[in-house]
């Protein structure tokens, strides 16, 4: 697990972030869901909460907290506290704590995100960041928190939820160690359980502003503080990268990263519990208008508000998220007997999840998690339409993109074609990936048929082989080869299901044997059969695919090993894929 779990590390650190939206992004967003939400309070509303908060506002208009305004310090709006919250700080209060320090390693990364941001980036590098704090990439590697659980329901995604640990939360001695234990589970248990705490407190604040105003003023910080780190989860639940990977710290090493990458580029049709259908991006993609322009009617239809309609929705889900902490204030201050919101929810832990959909408004402008049963998240399941439920289907291409975008382990099993007289033999090992450049589309119903994809990456291989001459007399002489090239895939579909799925290596690198090392060239061409018989292998569990290619070849491949010391040998391979 240890070799894992640094494996994980380097691969993060070389090849990008697993967080969901950039700082950035996410310091946009809660900025402007700030706002909204102080604009949607009556004057009288908005001015206590100003006071009780100590928030400022700077030369620009811009709010920010005046309890981080110490000398030389960067100012800290609600959407820096988006920003840095789960990605580089793991719970509240250590984020406080730096965030309290003028020469801490959060004030350097703030700076240098705003450094890069000023450059027209959405973040600063992640090379950088590391190098300012290692555990920047630790977190990326090891916490599941920022993603759906692909394939699970809206109510198993809360299947973790716990009333106990909210007010175990309340004791600073125990946030640590049940933020840990939040980390292994989701975006939306992250986001529900921090922002039930935060009204929680909310509530307390107000009871006591009656009474003992400088105790209400610190609760009411510390659910604002809370409901920040809750609503980067909240943020992260609407990235399309985050609704489709399995993710642990293995696939993390396999497949996560390019799946993820290709999702938030290329998106995904999501829906909503208010029967919204749109495409969802990710990272680095929030605000994008993605050629809306092309569904304009006329040049005068054209028109660019401040956010795009994608854009709106992540927002408005903050704002609400901060109006329950308003309401619960307000109700706790109010000097009438109410039921404490965490009180409400159903002590059977198996009536919680729907309890807590049907509750928090912010939930009803989330995507839901493919593969959900609808109807008991819906008022009126008859307004729930076919279009709807299709949007909510498990991903139609999901296991065909992975295949092609994640990393690979590949075993070849060479031996000489019967027509040719020199040939090699013996097992070959391989690793895929990545992709550097590919092509991906659908047609104009939404499928594949018609269409010509292609995925060009990276490969790395090695055989221990014996090299042949039919008829020879001299002994098989045994020779090793390290290998890297470039790997591609070509597929084109002949319906919506199916594809003639070709493929190729283009390799160069080194032959050893017992009398010489020498320079080889390695080109060869397959095809894989699996679609064309129907046999989605790309779907299959690895205990059923390995077996399955050892008794049925699916992918034949033909090459030739070509040196400048000997003549080509020719080998055919059968390719089985062990990781996929």
């Amino acid at each position: 697990m240890k070799g894992l779990l640094i494996i994980a590390i380097t691969f993060t650190i070389f090849t990008g972030r697993l967080f969901a939206y950039n700082y950035g992004e996410h310091k946009l967003i809660g900025d402007a869901a700030f706002l909204r939400f102080l604009q949607s309070l009556p004057e009288s509303g908005k001015a206590q909460l100003l006071r009780y908060l100590d928030i400022r506002t700077d030369d620009k208009g811009r709010y920010y907290f005046g309890a981080f305004s110490g000398p030389g310090q960067s100012g800290i709006s609600y959407g820096v506290l988006n920003g840095l919250s789960g990605d580089h700080e793991r719970n509240p209060l250590l984020l406080e704590e730096q965030l309290h320090y003028q020469h801490s390693v959060m004030e350097q990364i703030i700076r240098l995100h705003d450094q890069y941001i000023e450059m027209g980036y959405t973040a600063a590098p992640d090379a950088k960041l590391s190098k300012l704090d290692f555990s920047y990439a630790l977190k990326a590697a090891v916490n599941l928190s920022h993603f759906y659980e692909y394939r699970k329901s809206f109510p198993e995604q809360l299947r973790h939820f716990s009333k106990a640990s909210i007010r175990l939360c309340e004791k600073p001695a125990l946030v640590d160690s049940i933020f840990k234990r939040l980390g292994r589970t989701n975006a939306i248990n992250m986001y529900v359980t921090l922002h039930v705490l935060a009204i929680d407190l909310a509530e307390q604040s107000g009871l006591l502003s009656r009474q003992n105003e400088a105790a209400a003023r610190q609760l009411l910080f510390y659910a604002m503080l809370f409901n920040a780190f809750a609503d980067h989860f909240l943020e992260d639940a609407f990235s399309a990268g985050h609704l489709v990977v399995n993710r642990t710290v293995f696939e993390s090493i396999t497949n996560n990263k390019s799946l993820h990458d290709f999702y938030s580029a290329n998106g995904a049709t999501v829906v909503n519990r208010k029967g919204e259908i749109w495409h969802a991006y990710g990272d680095g993609q929030f605000n994008n208008p993605h050629h809306s322009w092309q569904k304009d009617t006329t040049l005068t239809d054209i028109r660019y508000a401040t956010f795009t309609p994608e854009a709106e929705h992540i927002i408005h889900a903050v704002s609400l998220s901060l109006q329950d902490l308003s309401e619960a204030f307000q109700r706790g201050a109010a000097g009438t007997a109410f039921i404490p919101f965490l009180e409400k929810i159903p002590d059977n832990h198996a009536n919680q999840p729907l309890y807590l959909i049907h509750h928090i408004p912010s939930l009803m402008w989330v995507p839901i998690p493919y593969r959900s049963h609808m109807d008991p998240l819906f008022d009126d399941p008859g307004t729930i339409t076919s279009a709807m439920r299709q949007a909510n289907a498990p991903l139609r291409y999901r296991d065909f993109v992975r295949s092609r975008v994640g990393n690979s382990f590949v075993i070849g099993l060479t031996s000489g074609p019967a027509f040719v007289g020199h040939y090699i033999q013996g097992p070959e090992i391989r690793i895929n990936a990545g992709n550097f450049l590919k092509h991906f589309d659908y047609n104009s119903d939404g499928g594949k048929k018609g269409l010509m994809d292609y995925w060009l990456g990276y490969t790395v291989s090695g055989s221990f082989a014996s090299l042949k001459d039919r008829n020879a007399e001299k002994s098989t002489t045994t020779a090793q080869q390290v290998r890297a090239g470039i790997k591609g895939n070509f597929d084109y579909w002949v319906s919506n299901k199916r594809f003639i799925g070709l493929y190729s290596y283009v390799e160069a690198g080194a032959q050893f044997t017992s009398s010489r090392t020498t320079f080889v060239f390695v080109p060869s061409l397959g095809i894989q059969l699996s679609s064309l018989l129907n046999i989605n292998v790309e779907n299959m569990k690895s205990w059923a695919r390995i077996p399955l290619q050892f008794i049925l070849p699916l992918k034949l491949r033909y090459g030739v090993v070509i040196s400048g010391h000997e003549v080509p040998r020719y080998f055919t391979s059968a390719d089985i894929d062990i990781l996929l």
